[in-house]
């Protein structure tokens, strides 16, 4: 599959009910290379047990770092406490928490 961004690559995976994506890991806000070039990794997961990663550099690493972190965010809000398969009310998947 061709991705036109990395920001695509992560909506891609973390949107595909075949994937069952959810983030691992995020490098740090602001993180930079040696050269100076801003850099961002975001690490994932499915539910397979295939590990991806999507990396970015520049100004696509800072849109990639605020993308990963938003959806990072809104898999931790949408666990419900008291059945972390489904939202209440909706019939909606959650995404496993992140520790």
């Amino acid at each position: 599959m061709v991705y036109i961004s990395s920001t695509d690559a992560l909506r891609q995976l973390m949107l595909s009910e075949d994937t069952g994506a959810y983030i691992v890991k995020i490098s740090p806000k602001d993180n930079t290379l040696t050269n100076g070039v801003d850099y961002c990794y975001v690490g994932l997961k499915c539910k397979d047990g295939t590990n991806y990663a999507v990396q970015a550099y520049g100004k696509e690493a800072r849109e990639l770092h605020e993308e990963a972190t938003i959806m990072a965010t809104r898999s931790i809000m949408l666990v419900s406490p008291t059945n972390p398969e489904k939202l209440p009310g909706l019939n909606l998947p959650c995404l496993p928490r992140i520790e």
